[in-house]
């Protein structure tokens, strides 16, 4: 593999981010850093300035790409393997000013990428040139409530507005608003995940919590050389029963179990791109955690995830009428050394084989993403999500074994089985896609640097074969192999 130096916009970039992690200098009374949050942090009397730098690295290499078929560069040289590196770094600013029992806050972060080497191995590899991106990924401002609404809890009214992050739940339908790739970059590592044009009011009180939002995606088909999702406007509320500590009015990860409920309205998309999107409706419920604990301590390592979601549109030339669904039982064996953990999800996605009923059954995998459950949550597989297809025309079966032999080392393996929910024309089999991963996440003793590795293999079933339309060409095993690094400060 063989690297071209850094362009003057990349250096610059790593510069400014040397001179970030400088800050010390910038103020003599500036803090070292604190206990609980990253970065580096500066007060001067109400107000509280905090300077982060995130960076991630990975190496990856893929073997016999599309099964045996190649990946193409955007220039049409066709490759059995790909072998490719990504890198970004990303630094940020932080402010938050006390009102004395309230606070405003806000927050600036930009982010710059690049992909060197071949390029990732989708059929057509959309980095192969070697792109490079410098943007503006967060800009927001906000209020939170602090003390000032005491019998509803800290900071129980949270208002912030701009370009900032989101997400539902576990990302089965909203976490990720930017598609990565094309002239973005690190498709793999996937930096960027803002929406665009927020207005976001959270109302963290317990035992019941609510989301009241507008979201645009942060779309750009020049970025994206027209591939990108249709430009999408859209407002929706969240309401979730859960139990937990006192974090989880405002921390998924916090919550020990949850009920929720979710509506989306989609009122503006470019119907050019996905005409169906313009005046979708989406209505969810789910489910998380430990939601039998209550019932005694047989119960309290069981848990239980699960989601079913609707979309509908009844508009003239758009109409939609898809579903996708899962459920996911999970059983954690504390006695055990490693202290095991094992579960399994069975997961739908519709899809739509007849055009001529004027309704489209597929559904829209809309905003999801890798998800907040790690490993094995929306990217179905890092071989069948990230170089063949996502969550739509999809039944899949997972079975996921995790195991934690240190407090900084977790060890797992999944296997999928994904099969059409929809044969595509022409089609006899419904076996799609076969895939194993084994993976490891390390906490390094290095403070701020992790460290995730996967091995995956990956054989396509015979539908799979016959839909690609090249049986002879398609029957070999995609291997892949990737390290990523991860650092923040």
């Amino acid at each position: 593999m063989s690297y071209r130096p850094l362009p003057p916009r990349s250096a610059a970039l790593l510069a400014a981010a040397a001179l970030l992690a400088s800050g010390p200098a910038l103020a003599p009374d500036a803090r070292a850093g604190d206990e609980d949050q990253p970065g580096l942090h500066y007060r001067a009397g109400a107000l509280d300035l905090t300077l982060t730098l995130d960076a991630g690295f990975g190496l990856f290499s893929a073997a016999n790409a599309g099964n045996g078929i190649g990946s193409t560069s955007r220039t049409g040289e066709r490759a059995g393997g790909r072998a490719w590196a990504e890198g970004f770094v990303a630094p940020g600013l932080a402010a938050s000013y006390d009102l004395g029992g309230s606070r405003l806050y806000g927050g600036i972060k930009a982010v710059g990428s690049a992909t060197r080497g071949q390029g990732e191995a989708q059929a057509t590899s959309t980095t192969s040139d070697r792109p490079e991106h410098l943007g503006l990924e967060e800009a927001y401002l906000g209020w939170a409530s602090g003390s000032s609404v005491a019998a509803l809890g800290e900071d129980a009214i949270d208002i912030s507005a701009g370009r900032q992050g989101f997400s539902v739940g576990d990302g089965f339908l909203i976490v990720d608003g930017a598609a990565e790739g094309n002239r973005r970059g690190a498709y793999v590592i996937g930096p960027r995940g803002a929406f665009d044009r927020t207005a976001i009011l959270r109302v963290n009180t317990a035992p019941v919590r609510a989301d009241l939002f507008h979201l645009q995606g942060s779309t750009d088909q020049t970025l994206m050389r027209g591939t990108d999702a249709a430009a999408t406007r859209l407002h929706g509320g969240n309401i979730e029963w859960f139990g937990g500590e006192d974090a989880a009015r405002s921390d998924y990860a916090a919550r020990s179990w949850y009920l929720g409920a979710t509506f989306l309205n989609l009122y503006e998309a470019d119907r050019g791109v996905a005409a169906a999107r313009d005046g979708m409706k989406v209505y969810a419920v789910r489910t998380g955690g430990t939601l039998l604990g209550s019932l005694g301590e047989a119960f309290s390592d069981f848990a239980l995830y699960s989601e079913y979601a609707v979309e509908k549109n009844d508009g003239a030339g758009s109409k939609k009428d898809a579903r996708a669904w899962y459920v996911e039982p999970q059983y954690t064996f504390p006695a055990l050394p490693w202290t095991p953990r094992i579960s399994y999800r069975y997961a739908r996605f519709s899809g739509d084989n007849n055009s001529s009923d004027g309704t489209d059954h597929a559904w829209d995998a809309l905003y999801s993403g890798g998800g907040a459950r790690g490993f094995g949550s929306w990217d179905q597989g890092e071989i069948y999500a990230r170089y063949v297809g996502g969550n739509s025309n999809v039944a899949s079966q997972m079975i996921h074994l995790r195991t934690q032999p240190t407090d900084a080392l977790a060890v797992g393996a999944i296997w999928y089985w994904h099969a059409y929910d929809r044969r595509p024309s022409g089609v006899t089999d419904d076996a799609l896609m076969r895939e194993v991963n084994v993976y490891a996440e390390w906490e390094t003793p290095l403070p701020g640097l992790s460290l995730a590795a996967v091995l995956g293999a990956a054989q396509a079933g015979r539908g799979r074969r016959q839909e690609l339309g090249t049986t002879d060409a398609n029957d070999r095993t995609t291997w892949l192999g990737q390290i990523v690094f991860g650092w923040s400060f």
